[in-house]
């Protein structure tokens, strides 16, 4: 018999007619992954006798993750000869179903990343198809056999590939009469080419597209050399003009959708194609079905364009559509940054990584008050700027497939790796083929990096770069430090929220203790360390005890701050600093400063009414908290003959309610006085809540007496509104009015009632380094960058700064490198002080001995009369 061949394959196997063994052999003989549940797995008999599966198991591995995780024991079943098995899932269409022998939904429910295999009873692999590594091989096609050899590994070679939801030959192993293959002739001669040039025109769409349905009933040929074939991501490969027409306003690439997952056609291949022109998602593609393109010679493959900006520009969006479907090049006079590390895109629902021209995104409400003219503006640059990079096939995970030696050299051997991309970094010589999907322009690489790809604009460094003083302060979020699974004692308010395992929680605690020793701070606030007590085996002991056997000088060791909670007279481990699972904490030098007193400030939380949908489905149950503030007082000993309320500083250390869980003001309709799901200004959710926060905090440091820091992740970037009530808020300077979240309690005391609050007045902290450095960040999310972690200054303190940072060592860095090992494959685990956290350390320098101009010259001569690391 003839192999199973329909109609719409011969493009793709042209007169094939291959002969069947003799004997009988049970193959997988087509695939039909389509849209929604429409999938099946036919089972061929290829000989001339009914055949038993007794002993073959259908199985399925699952984003091919290696093993044979889903089966189906095929036992009790015949083939009759020449026939087929087919076996569908049970919501199939009913063309499917018509077709189908039995309905399945365990192993016949796959993505086009699952690889299918008939097994024998020992578990050897008898046939096979698709290809392990969470690998789309087989997304939105169908793919149908054309050599019924069995294999036990998979050869793309012997199946043809349908489009999407095409199911001809299904449940059957006849062949049809073959038809003629595409030929590129109309009327029996050349046709009448259209040049990419005309169809993607000189505007953002194609001057073929009148409107909706945004196709062209019309099918135009069109002859280019292919730039690159891409299989993954966009379906389909890549055309470049054979002749340039010497305007920069239209592109000279075109993509051309076939939506098969496997193609031979090679960038060099000159190809004729018929196709309808369309705009789909604003990409300008032309929709080829049916095969209809056919190769007719080779050249010299094209090589990348450098992206060029013109005058006549007005953005960095107009500039990449005049490049819409060409292989392009960046440069370093192009300056393209990256502005979020390669790691998971949920939009797009893939791996990859973001540039934006010029400078990296700030988030808009870093540098201006949100919801202003200016904040706006950002956003809208910000979305002009960017644009992704990404791999055709879906990343293997620990792997950037454009980088492949990311993150896999330690040449001098010193516990770091020299292949890695930060926030900031330019990237040079990175090559790839233009497309736009979700909203966005994206650059599907071409070319592999290496680290001379880079321009390191923000290098590592093993300590912060800043000027020094007598005095450092720091804050740092130790991205849930939890000892409770590893000896430590139980905690009293939760569960675990960090490593997984032992050996992920002794690379968080090295990474931690890297960065701290690093950090060489005075006074250290921490977010994020488990809250179970302060006794033998609480965190934060364990987290101290640790750093001190790292630290050889006596006198340059830590202790923290204890809490007496329940007032038994004893710290132990029934002790905690508010309720939550994680809580702040404080280490400090006692050689620099002397404990004098320990106060933690009560967070409000809010007791609202529940947020009912129009089903009366609740939707926000008006119940939220705050983890509470730790302050202790400390006397500077630096301050030797200064009395009083000058020699004492408190240090208040703070952890903010998130952006991420809604608040009764963000999930109450408009009309009631919420904002109906709406977050317009982009302070994410609970900003009144921490608007409440930032009152309690103020209020309560109005009654302590010296000079104060108010330090920590505060959930709120820096013109946020909880940042401006604790800075300079005043209506009529800010032009917008401030509230504070209803029905919030204070220790069971009213704070604001039903309406809320109107703020009216700010508490006049400074926050010191954008004082020094205005255009500093501190985390990474989604592609903008901003700070969360702050250090705000009484004006007490302000002629006392000597400087004041972010310390860019984690923020910046990939996911990739810190202490979980979940998506990291064999990605090496490095133990250094990078990606020790997700948020970078904030330090601050103060001279308290006397004046910044006296403490700066005597430093130059080596004479300061107090240094902390003497």
């Amino acid at each position: 018999m003839e192999t199973k061949l329909t109609p719409s394959l011969l493009a793709l196997a042209i007169g094939a007619t291959l002969s069947v063994p003799a004997t009988a052999e049970v193959v997988l003989s087509q695939y039909v992954e389509g849209s929604s549940y429409n999938k099946a797995i036919e089972i061929a008999n290829t000989g001339d006798s009914a055949v038993s599966l007794d002993d073959f198991v259908l199985a399925k591995s699952s984003n091919g993750g290696g093993s044979w995780d889903t089966t189906l024991p095929l036992t009790g079943r015949v083939i009759a000869a020449n026939d087929v098995l087919v076996l569908s899932h049970s919501s199939a269409n009913s063309d499917i179903q018509a077709v189908t022998d039995e309905n399945n939904s365990s192993v016949v429910n796959f993505n086009g990343d699952d690889p299918v295999a008939l097994l024998n009873s020992d578990g050897s692999v008898h046939d096979m198809l698709g290809e392990m590594g969470d690998v789309d091989w087989g997304k939105d096609a169908t793919l149908v056999r054309s050599d019924f050899t069995p294999s036990a590994t998979y050869q793309a070679s012997q199946w043809a590939v349908l489009a999407k939801d095409n199911i001809e030959g299904l449940g059957s192993l006849e062949a049809d009469e073959l038809p003629e293959a595409f030929a590129c002739t109309q009327d029996g001669s050349e046709p009448v080419f259209t040049s990419i040039q005309d169809i993607q025109g000189e505007g953002e769409t194609s001057p073929f597209i009148d409107g909706y349905p945004y196709i062209t009933d019309e099918e135009y040929f069109v002859k280019g050399v292919v730039s690159a074939v891409t299989t993954g991501i966009t379906k389909g490969f890549y055309l470049q003009a054979l002749e340039d027409d010497y305007n920069d306003n239209t592109s000279e690439g075109l993509f051309v959708y076939t939506n098969l997952s496997q193609s031979d056609l090679q960038p060099g291949d000159v190809v004729c194609v018929k196709g309808k022109v369309q705009e789909f998602y604003n990409l300008t593609q032309l929709k080829a079905e049916n095969n209809n393109w056919v190769k007719q010679g080779e050249q010299a493959a094209p090589q990348a364009t450098e992206i060029t900006i013109l005058e006549s520009d007005e953005n960095f969006e107009q500039t990449l559509e005049r490049y819409e479907g060409m292989l392009v090049k960046t440069t370093e006079a192009l300056d393209m940054r990256v502005t979020r590390t390669f790691g998971y895109d949920y939009a797009g629902r893939r791996n990859n990584m973001v540039l934006a021209q010029g400078r990296i995104n700030m988030q808009p409400n870093q540098l201006f008050a949100a919801s202003s003219d200016e904040a706006l503006q950002q956003s809208e640059e910000n979305a002009q700027r960017r644009v992704f990079v990404e791999s055709d096939q879906k990343a293997a995970d620990g792997q950037v497939p454009f980088y492949p030696e990311f993150g896999r050299t330690d040449v001098d051997q010193d516990g770091s790796t020299e292949d890695y991309i930060r926030i900031d970094d330019t990237v040079v010589g990175l090559e790839g083929v233009l497309s736009y999907s979700y909203n966005e322009y994206r650059l599907i690489a071409t070319n592999l990096l290496t680290q001379d790809n880079f321009v390191r604009n923000d290098p590592r460094t093993d300590s912060p770069d800043m000027e020094e003083g007598d005095l450092r302060i720091a804050t740092f979020n130790v991205l849930n430090y939890f000892n409770s699974p590893f000896g430590g004692d139980a905690n009293q308010h939760g569960d675990n929220r960090g490593a997984d395992s032992y050996e992920e929680f002794e690379v968080q605690q090295e990474k931690i203790l890297n960065a701290i020793i690093r950090l060489d701070a005075d006074i250290v606030g921490l977010m994020e360390i488990e809250n179970n007590g302060f006794g033998d085996g609480a965190a934060i002991r364990q987290l101290v005890e640790q750093l001190n056997l790292r630290i050889p000088k006596k006198k340059d060791r830590y202790e923290f701050v204890a809490v007496d909670s329940n007032g038994d007279g004893v710290t132990d481990e029934n002790d905690s600093v508010g309720t939550d699972a994680i809580t702040t904490g404080v280490i400090y030098r006692k050689k620099v400063v002397k404990l004098k007193d320990t106060l933690v400030i009560p967070m409000p939380s809010q007791q609202a009414p529940e947020v009912l949908d129009d089903s009366g489905k609740v939707i926000e149950d008006g119940k939220n908290y705050q983890r509470d503030t730790l302050a202790p007082t400390f006397k500077v000993k630096a301050m030797k003959g200064i009395k009083g309320e000058d020699d004492r500083i408190t240090v208040a250390v703070n952890h903010f309610k998130s952006k991420g869980s809604k608040c009764w003001e963000d999930a109450a309709p408009v009309e009631d006085g919420g904002q109906g799901g709406v977050d317009a200004d982009k302070q994410g959710s609970c900003e009144h809540f921490r608007v409440a926060a930032a009152v309690a905090l103020g209020d309560a440091l109005k009654e302590v007496k010296g000079h104060k820091v108010i330090l920590g992740d505060m959930n709120s970037y820096g013109m946020e509104d909880p940042m401006l009530v604790l800075t300079d808020y005043s209506a009529d300077l800010y032009g917008k009015e401030i509230k504070a979240a209803r029905n919030t309690y204070i220790d069971g005391e009213v704070q604001f009632g039903d309406q809320g609050g109107v703020i009216t007045e700010s508490y006049g902290y400074i926050n010191a380094v954008a004082m020094k450095h205005p255009t500093s960040w501190s985390y990474s999310y989604n592609d903008e960058v901003g700070a969360l972690d702050h250090l705000l200054i009484s004006k007490s303190l302000k002629h006392k700064v000597v400087d004041a940072t972010d310390w860019h060592i984690n923020g910046g860095e990939s996911t990739l490198f810190d202490y979980n090992d979940e998506y990291k494959g064999d990605f090496p685990k490095y133990q250094d002080h990078y990606r020790s956290s997700d948020h970078d350390p904030a330090v601050l320098e103060l001279n308290m001995a006397g004046s910044f101009s006296f403490g700066a010259v005597m430093s130059l001569f080596g004479l300061a009369l107090w240094r902390r690391r003497q």
